[in-house]
């Protein structure tokens, strides 16, 4: 089956070929901005796409011609979203959109921003209100996405972090990095939601595609949890110096875009469905103490 992962080069998109390569039968390709990709040695062929340009994407997936797509990509600067709104349209929508149309089954990633965070965790089910930029374009985006094939499905998420080759450092890395080097940091108590690893997020995909499943699920890690509990459970997981980290509140860090504060994502519906449930903070922790640093996350 041959498999085209579209942001090879980001987290999501190298935890997913790391994790589909271990399946004989999945031909794994890739789509990203960068002239060569961070995993060479799990793709059986790569293209240097901005998936921006429709002409572009066409002309790649007509050379692959994939019987998935697997979308990995997106512009995930929430405030850069709300400042161009544009470009957020584009990649975050009408990309998406481009995919669908072409009637290949679409695996499409999307975010508990198309909720207002009043009432989480969230269900599949509860009504969407975006708040931002990004939150309105990942919301069209689901539709889009659902409207190509009967096999397509979407997959909410939040909170992502783990490691890539190359890839932005993760909140926990933040706070790790800063509190290792005794400097003190912000964190807001205020925003509430469920950290998931990256590898957590790629096997739900994996394991929605092989139960032939389709429509909107959500994928996200078992526990809810403010970004300043979060912090503090980093710096006592690593033995550093939780007195280092201060309370805040969103307003004040004055973003250009509004978050969805009260956030989390309900999981019933994937493990009833898969047999699949992403771990918690505290066992997804364990896991990446005891991962090799050269194996990823």
């Amino acid at each position: 089956m041959k498999i085209l992962i579209a942001g090879c080069n980001g987290l999501l998109g190298q935890n997913l070929l790391r994790t589909g390569s271990e399946e004989a039968r999945f031909e794994l390709s890739g789509l990203g901005l960068k002239p060569d990709p961070a995993r060479p040695d799990l793709l059986s062929s790569y293209h240097c796409v901005d998936l921006g340009d429709r002409r572009a994407l066409q002309n790649a997936l007509d050379q692959i011609r994939p019987d998935w797509i697997l979308n990995a990509a997106a512009m995930t600067d929430v405030d850069g979203c709300e400042r161009d709104p544009g470009r957020c349209d584009l990649l975050n929508r009408d990309a998406v959109g481009w995919m669908a149309e072409t009637g290949i089954p679409l695996a499409h990633v999307s975010t508990d921003y198309i909720f207002d965070g009043t009432s989480g965790p969230y269900v599949e089910t509860n009504r969407p209100n975006p708040l931002s930029r990004y939150g309105r374009a990942k919301l069209e985006s689901e539709t889009l996405a659902l409207s190509g094939s009967p096999r397509s499905f979407v997959v909410r998420t939040m909170l992502l972090w783990g490691r890539g080759q190359g890839t932005k450092k993760s909140f926990n890395d933040f706070v790790r990095e800063n509190l290792t080097a005794g400097k003190s940091i912000r964190v807001v108590t205020d925003q509430l939601g469920s950290p998931t690893l990256a590898h957590d997020l790629a096997a739900a995909i994996w394991a929605l595609i092989r139960a032939g499943k389709a429509g909107i699920y959500h994928a996200a890690g078992a526990d809810v949890i403010s970004r300043f509990d979060l912090a503090k459970g980093v710096a006592h997981f690593y033995g550093l110096d939780a007195s280092l980290i201060h309370p805040i509140v969103t307003p004040d860090l004055r973003q250009a875009a509004p978050r969805p504060l009260r956030s989390g994502l309900n999981c019933d519906k994937l493990e009833r469905d898969t047999g699949f449930r992403p771990r918690g903070w505290h066992a997804q922790m364990e896991w990446w103490r005891d991962l090799p640093a050269q194996a990823g996350s």
